[in-house]
């Protein structure tokens, strides 16, 4: 038996709506060139004990596999997600707003989702438009859409999303410098506090460094500078512990000289 591609699992009902699942399967079945035949067996093996056990209960005292493949997904179907109510439905997208976090394009989006089961049919992009345009949380882009002679969904949304980008842009360019500074030049600023291991400055990269070619005079090594030089900075330790060394020395000397 050949082996069937792209693992379908069993239906979960906290994990996906029904009818999803049926897609998922409708798919599953042409991946694998499923023949009709073979379609109810294959689903009822797939769909998991839970729902097969529910199915079984709901035919007694007729068999699973007598039923065609619609009529086991359409009995599950009135179970599992029992058709909503239309006027219910449409109550709740003619309610929807614009929430204030949302973009136009997540707000169509939302919209086109509630109007799943609204049954508006050929009047679909048109109830789609009016509560865009109802539900706009901005007045500037509604008084806009509300000009417009001929205005379908499409170039309502068009409008729409344009001039909120234009919105969003004006707001940027006439805020304060300072506000951006911080969200745009993180590194920058970071690079102007840090010392230059080459020149000991600040301000510069050190690959972007004048001193990156000379030749040091304390140590000799190429790409940086005396004031830099790290063998500089630990030579005053142990330059004053030689210091101290001289002196005990001296003072020794001189004690044994007075005995």
């Amino acid at each position: 038996m050949a082996t069937l591609t792209g693992p379908l699992g069993p239906f979960e009902e906290t994990v996906e709506q029904w009818h999803v699942y049926t897609e998922r399967f409708e798919l599953f079945v042409i991946a694998n060139d499923i023949k009709e035949e073979k379609k109810v067996p294959i689903f009822l093996s797939v769909v998991g004990a839970k729902t097969y056990s529910l199915l079984r209960g709901l035919l007694l005292p007729v068999k699973p596999e007598t039923k065609s493949y619609s009529d086991i997904v359409e009995i599950l179907g009135s179970h599992y997600a029992p058709k909503p109510l239309a006027i219910a439905e449409r109550y709740r997208f003619h309610s929807r707003d614009q929430k204030e976090s949302e973009t136009i394009v997540q707000f169509v989006a939302n919209l086109k989702k509630l109007a799943e089961h609204c049954e508006f049919k050929e009047m679909l992009n048109d109830a789609i438009r009016d509560r865009l345009v109802c539900g706009l949380h901005s007045e500037a882009i509604r008084r806009r859409l509300l000009t417009e002679a001929q205005l379908t969904l499409q170039k309502a949304i068009d409008i729409a999303v344009s001039m909120e980008l234009a919105t969003q842009e004006a707001q940027y360019l006439s805020a304060p410098p300072g506000v951006h500074k911080m969200s745009q030049e993180p590194t920058h600023k970071t690079v102007r506090s840090q010392e230059c291991y080459r020149c000991g400055k600040t301000g510069h990269h050190a690959a972007e460094c004048w001193c990156k070619n000379l030749v040091c005079r304390q140590c000799g090594k190429k790409g940086h500078i005396e004031r830099a030089c790290k063998q500089k900075k630990k030579r005053p330790v142990a330059w004053r512990n030689k210091k101290e060394n001289l002196h005990t020395i001296e003072q020794m000397s001189d004690d044994q000289s007075d005995t």
